[in-house]
This record gives structure tokens, C-alpha cells and sequence, in this order.
């Protein structure tokens, strides 16, 4: 069975994709990862850094939310309906 998930790119990853939001075919079983490294196939540049290597959760300089929350781990299982958000934190002070 297949599952859709709203992905909203905000600062560089909607630069780089061309886009702001994109409506994503994704298998039952998706994890963050999986629809992560579908971004990266498809557009490289900043979406291969999301995850950092070192640690295997997401990259300190990315925010990514699923549905409001943020989310660190890339295990993360996906659900048909999902919105998830991938941006850069904003900090001021």
C-alpha cells in the first residue's frame, strides 16, 4: 500500500528544489530517512547534509518536523497524511 506525505522546504532546500512544497509517494514501511534520501537522489546539494554522518541523526543546522514536531532520528516512521517540514533553525536574540 502506498502513502503520501506534504513535504514544506523552506530557505535553501526550497531554493534548491524549485519549490516550496511537494506531494511525496511513499511505501507503508517509510522511514524519515527513506523520504530523505529520495530528496537527496533527486535534488543533492543541501538535502545529502541533512543527516549527519557523524552521528546519524539529523544535522544540528536543519530542523525537520513531522507534523509540528521536530524530529532528530531518522528511524522515524512516516504515516499517510504526514507533514513534515524541513528548514534551517532561526535563532535571534
Amino acid at each position: 500500500m502506498t502513502a503520501h506525505v506534504k513535504i514544506l522546504l523552506h530557505a535553501m532546500f526550497k531554493e534548491v528544489a524549485g519549490q516550496r512544497e511537494i506531494l511525496q509517494e511513499i511505501s507503508a514501511d517509510s522511514t524519515l530517512r527513506d523520504m530523505l534520501n529520495t530528496l537527496a537522489r533527486k535534488y543533492g546539494k543541501e538535502f545529502n547534509s541533512i543527516i549527519d554522518p557523524k552521528t546519524g541523526q539529523v544535522n544540528l543546522d536543519t530542523l525537520v518536523m513531522v507534523n509540528g514536531k521536530s524530529i532528530r532520528k531518522p528511524d522515524f516512521q512516516l504515516e499517510d497524511n504526514d507533514v513534515v517540514m524541513i528548514t534551517v533553525p532561526v535563532g535571534g536574540g
